[in-house]
């Protein structure tokens, strides 16, 4: 929730500055969070929803080996080339 909190408000200042590169940064940082949840790497909070009192140290990551899997799936996302 929090990274897309910053990304509403870069996607909001791209706009008002006309700024379609910081625009793409932001959608694509939130394409790439729903990416990392969906393949199943997820912090405590949301793993807990899913696996409730089977909650095992294997189902999440602390928040820096979050940062870390969003970041990955990001490098992808921004290298890949516009179809």
């Amino acid at each position: 929730a929090s990274i897309f909190a910053w990304t509403r408000g870069l996607a909001h200042r791209a706009k008002l500055n006309g700024n379609a590169r910081l625009l793409e940064f932001a959608e694509k940082l939130e394409v790439a969070c729903v990416g990392t949840v969906e393949a199943g790497k997820m912090t405590k909070d949301l793993a807990l929803i899913i696996h409730g009192s089977n909650l095992s140290r294997e189902h999440y990551l602390n928040t820096e080996e979050f940062i870390d899997a969003v970041a990955e799936d990001l490098k992808i996302r921004l290298s890949a080339k516009p179809k």
